[in-house]
């Protein structure tokens, strides 16, 4: 179909008219009624870069292994040594894992709900030993965790990019920092 030049004119100039319509309906929802709470809304959004998101996930995961680990400590522990420490970890990572999902809602960032799968059989080891085996192997492994896990922390701390998770990683390692020193010397203070 061909069209003539006063009838492409008019196509071309409904086809403008329309354009400008629909641009300054935008305008007008954008600084019209409840644009205020949108514009809050868009500003609260923040992107969160997958480095501190891993991180975010991790440390949710590690946390809730700690307090289960911490709990198994306290049942399946023979001394008095062990089942503070237990008491110690869960108290410490209750508190920080609540402290990293009041991060994680004002981010929007989901977290895990569970362990991982090697948490959780790490977990299932621990709860078949009991008495001298257990606090053998729970100290050898709070070592090994606490030392990774304030690797980690560090790194986040230095290099992360999401401002509320640097700082609750940068805070975190003091708590972390104790639970290695206890790990290292059985639960006693030296």
């Amino acid at each position: 179909m061909k069209l003539s030049i006063p009838s492409t004119v008019v196509v071309t100039a409904g086809f403008a008219l329309v354009t400008f319509v629909g641009c300054s309906r935008t305008t007008e929802t954008a600084s019209g009624p409840g644009a205020a709470d949108r514009n809050a809304a868009d500003r609260s959004t923040t992107v969160v870069s997958t480095s501190d998101r891993d991180f975010a996930s991790n440390a949710a995961q590690g946390g809730m292994a700690e307090v289960e680990l911490g709990n198994l400590a306290q049942q399946r522990g023979s001394n008095a040594q062990i089942k503070d420490f237990g008491k110690k970890l869960v108290e410490d990572h209750t508190k920080l894992n609540t402290d990293l999902k009041d991060i994680a809602a004002k981010l929007n960032l989901s977290l895990p709900m569970d362990v991982s799968r090697e948490q959780r059989k790490t977990i299932d080891k621990f709860s078949k030993l009991s008495g001298a085996e257990f606090d053998r192997e729970f100290w050898k492994d709070s070592v090994g965790d606490h030392r990774a896990d304030i690797d980690e922390f560090r790194k986040e701390s230095d290099r992360g990019e999401n401002q509320d998770l640097r700082s609750f990683a940068s805070n975190s390692i003091p708590t972390l920092e104790d639970h290695l020193r206890l790990a290292e010397n059985k639960g006693m203070n030296k």
